[in-house]
């Protein structure tokens, strides 16, 4: 019966927030599921067989979204059967990195919101592990599924409904962390996305894709979160507010939401469906043959500035 065992988990080392550097991880690995995050784009992961830290579990992030052309966030049930697949179960702490820094906070996102109990995002990735001397191994890890449901942190997600009724609301602060082109509106920021714009009222805060500018170290890892309170704090951004950051699809929004909880912003929120679901009905439609041959783009009429 595993609910006996539980009693008698192992504690981790304490870590003062989510974001752990890699002598915590190699201190802590033993009690982890370690997952190494990545989009494959339908590849095979030469990458993740070539080395990867030892146990880690590789997570393609399609399996967390629901495909061409949309990539938003798949529902609740679906997300638990993966994270099940992954062997993480109800009382497992886990621990994300990857090969660059957006995909990783994504999918530590995704495990937040779901519920996994506790959830760590290693700073710098594989190559800070690899720098600090820490070995890897090669090949796949085949892990043991275990059955996991667990409670939604439902305020770590805001909805497209909720933005709305809260748009210029006191005391609500819309962040937006895409590029400035796509803030400007002269681009959508997609090769698959056709409308551009931006949400009414929504501070800008810097892009923070990878090794864009003022969200990360040019070596990967990410910046001290004090320099980007100050950042924030500069545009007007306070976290004494509730917060939504959001993107194109809830990535970039990801990174700066990860920044937020390692900064105590209990109010801080992702609308992961960002400006894609924001902007954009996707239809089915056989004869489109647009930029998304089989579907067609139809405009939501939420307001766009």
């Amino acid at each position: 019966m595993r609910p006996a065992l539980l009693l008698f988990a192992p504690v981790l080392a304490s870590a003062a927030g989510p974001i752990v550097d890699a002598s915590w991880a190699a201190q802590n690995r033993a009690r982890l599921v370690v997952i190494e995050a990545a989009w494959l784009d339908g590849k095979a992961p030469e990458e993740y067989r070539s080395g990867h830290i030892p146990g880690a579990r590789l997570l393609d992030t399609d399996r967390l979204e629901n495909g061409y052309p949309r990539w938003l966030l798949r529902p609740v049930p679906e997300l638990h059967a993966v994270i099940g697949s992954l062997g993480i179960g109800a009382a497992s702490a886990v621990l994300v990195y990857g090969r660059d820094a957006v995909a990783p906070s994504r999918v530590w996102w995704v495990l937040h919101y779901a519920g996994v109990r506790e959830v760590y995002y290693l700073n710098g990735g594989l190559a800070a592990w690899q720098r600090a001397g820490f070995p890897i191994e090669t090949g796949d890890v085949a892990p043991r599924p275990e059955r996991f449901q667990a409670r939604v942190r439902h305020r770590a997600l805001a909805t497209t409904e909720e933005v709305r009724a809260k748009l210029h609301r006191r005391g609500v602060q819309l962040v937006d962390v895409r590029s400035g082109p796509e803030w400007s509106g002269a681009v959508s920021g997609y090769r698959y996305l056709e409308f551009k714009g931006r949400i009414p009222g929504a501070k800008h805060a810097g892009n923070a894709g990878d090794r864009a500018g003022p969200y990360q170290n040019p070596d990967g890892t990410l910046k001290d979160p004090q320099t980007i309170a100050e950042l924030w704090a500069g545009q007007g951004i306070r976290g004494d507010r509730e917060t939504v950051f959001f993107c194109g699809s809830g990535w970039r929004s990801s990174l700066t939401y990860l920044y937020a909880r390692q900064l105590g912003w209990s109010r801080a929120r992702n609308y992961s469906d960002g400006w894609t679901g924001w902007s954009t009905i996707h239809e089915r439609a056989p004869e489109e043959a647009g930029i998304t041959p089989g579907w067609h783009h139809r405009r939501s009429g939420n307001p766009v500035e």
